[in-house]
């Protein structure tokens, strides 16, 4: 409902873009109410400040048309220009192992197989292209993903002097996994308590840093991993994947509920999976049903934060580049002798890049983008609603 005008200008510009409610669409609650907007006006330009919690591309092309139409006509302003900067909020809520990280955000699933680890991949990585700081913590004991997803193949971390694991760097975000610790093939058969130590030891042995965001691959399911992680962590909110098919959506349904019971606020839910493209015809086809998140978001009264489309590039690892030839020297009678390649070449990754930041990713990287900006906004959304002093609701 339109409120009264100002008599300032400066005061009928925020006027014209509470009423427009800026951003509801993408960041859950119009900008106005977040308190991400600061509007100065002198010569009749309009300059209107949007602090956001991560920049991208696309939700600046959409905020920056929605204010500009929605400040046109109003009395005394005839250019408008948007600015915008990036601000990460305090949780408010830091642990000694970690005190650098603002926000620890879970990202589970009820059963396995339906993307876990590719949607937590992607949203780390499009959150550390638009200038976060990132940390993915591959929590994932029994089949720990993260290295190969990431083009890791030097496994062994390096420590400090305070004999502390410091992570791998792949793509601007700071990784550790299980994967790092056993060989590549073998199994981890572990019980219950040992998976508990292992855990924390990632956050109480690893040199993390400064994180805005800490990423957690959990295992599927509602078992020892998962409690550890909230019982020792202030985890920011909890990001359910599923697929569209009944089965899934039943499991992610359980997953929704542990979550609840550990009282882990619940950011939203990715449907992965979520139609296919035929690449001869262009025709869309739900090869696994379709509606799934949609009916645990009116069920839980949480969001859809978006989805990933089943498109084989999502999950090709493989690049066309070779790791690089070592250096060496020709030594007439002997021949060439190669030189140990240096810690650069060894550590680059020799995979494609995930499909959140591929080059010509197409529709699946726009939508991977889009949900790194939906978890980032929804992280904002409830801080501010602890910071008002409102319940740690999952609720919209």
């Amino acid at each position: 409902m339109a409120t009264e005008p100002s008599p300032d200008p400066a005061g009928r510009v925020e006027r014209a873009l509470a009423d427009a409610e800026i951003g509801r669409d993408a960041l859950f609650t119009g900008l106005t109410e977040l308190g991400a907007v600061d509007v100065d006006v002198a010569d009749e330009t309009a300059v209107v400040t949007v602090t956001l919690p991560i920049p991208s591309r696309d939700l600046r092309a959409v905020i920056e048309r929605d204010v500009g139409d929605a400040v046109a006509g109003v009395d005394g302003v005839s250019v408008v220009e948007c600015r915008f900067v990036p601000r990460v909020p305090e949780s408010g809520e830091r642990v000694d192992f970690i005190p650098d990280v603002k926000h620890v955000v879970a990202v589970g699933s009820g059963k396995g197989g339906v993307g876990k680890s590719t949607v937590a991949v992607n949203v780390a990585v499009a959150l550390a292209a638009t200038g976060a700081s990132v940390g993915l913590l591959d929590a994932d004991v029994y089949g720990p993903n993260a290295p190969a997803m990431l083009g890791l193949a030097e496994r062994t971390p390096d420590t400090t002097l305070a004999d502390r694991m410091v992570p791998r760097e792949a793509h601007g975000v700071s990784v550790m996994s299980m994967g790092f610790i056993v060989g590549e093939d073998d199994p981890v058969i572990w019980r219950g308590p040992l998976v508990d130590e292992f855990v924390k030891q990632l956050f109480d042995d690893v040199e993390w840093g400064a994180l805005d965001y800490l990423i957690v691959d959990l295992p599927p399911g509602t078992g020892d991993t998962q409690l550890t992680l909230v019982q020792h962590l202030p985890v920011t909110g909890a990001v359910v994947v599923t697929t569209p098919q009944p089965v899934a959506v039943d499991d992610a349904r359980r997953g929704l509920r542990g979550f609840a019971e550990y009282g882990v606020p619940i950011l939203g839910i990715v449907e992965n999976m979520a139609g296919f493209e035929c690449p001869d015809c262009g025709s869309e086809h739900e090869i696994f049903d379709s509606g799934g998140a949609a009916r645990l978001s009116s069920e839980f009264g949480v969001p859809v934060l978006g989805g990933l489309p089943l498109d084989p590039a999502v999950g090709t690892l493989d690049g066309d580049a070779d790791p690089p030839d070592p250096p060496g020297i020709s030594i007439p009678g002997v021949g060439r002798l190669q030189l140990p390649r240096t810690r650069q070449e060894r550590e680059r990754p020799t995979n494609l890049p995930p499909i959140a930041i591929r080059e010509g990713g197409g529709a699946s990287r726009d939508a991977a983008e889009y949900l790194a900006t939906r978890t980032a906004a929804r992280v904002n959304e409830l801080v501010g609603r602890r910071s008002s002093g409102e319940s740690k609701t999952s609720e919209e």
